[in-house]
């Protein structure tokens, strides 16, 4: 039986900076520092835990190639991290602004996903889609 999302792995241009950006963002709310892994090239695999263990990662490793992130390219369309309030939103978009992240939709409610989904979207600096969502139907996180 499926019981969740193990980890998802991200390649990014700027190792250093991608790993600064996601403790900056998502680290007060309680991502843990990263945990290193020997990846399939030799490369260094950073994993950082989310606070409940077992509840899955984060990893990002460096890019070997320079070819960029294109959002609506097949692959990839956002992360989605589902925190426990909307003021956990609203500091993770604080936080994001601070790191220089390009905010695409600063934190409101969403009510065509369910009635009390709160939620911002920023992009990484990879360019990836992030979500930071509180409630909401557990079905949709």
């Amino acid at each position: 039986m499926l019981v969740g999302l193990g980890h998802v792995d991200l390649v990014c241009r700027d190792l250093e900076r991608s790993l600064a950006f996601y403790a900056s963002v998502l680290g007060p709310l309680g991502l843990q520092p990263p945990v290193l892994f020997e990846g399939e090239r030799g490369e260094q695999i950073h994993y950082l835990r989310f606070p409940t263990a077992g509840s899955g990662s984060l990893g990002l490793r460096q890019a070997q190639e320079k070819q960029a992130f294109e959002l609506y390219a097949p692959g990839l369309h956002h992360l989605a991290f589902r925190v426990e309030s909307e003021a956990d939103v609203e500091a993770a978009h604080a936080a994001a602004v601070d790191a220089g992240a390009e905010v695409l939709h600063a934190p409101r409610r969403w009510p065509e996903y369910h009635p009390t989904y709160f939620a911002t979207f920023f992009l990484d600096p990879d360019g990836f889609r992030v979500e930071v969502a509180s409630r909401g139907d557990a079905r949709l996180v």
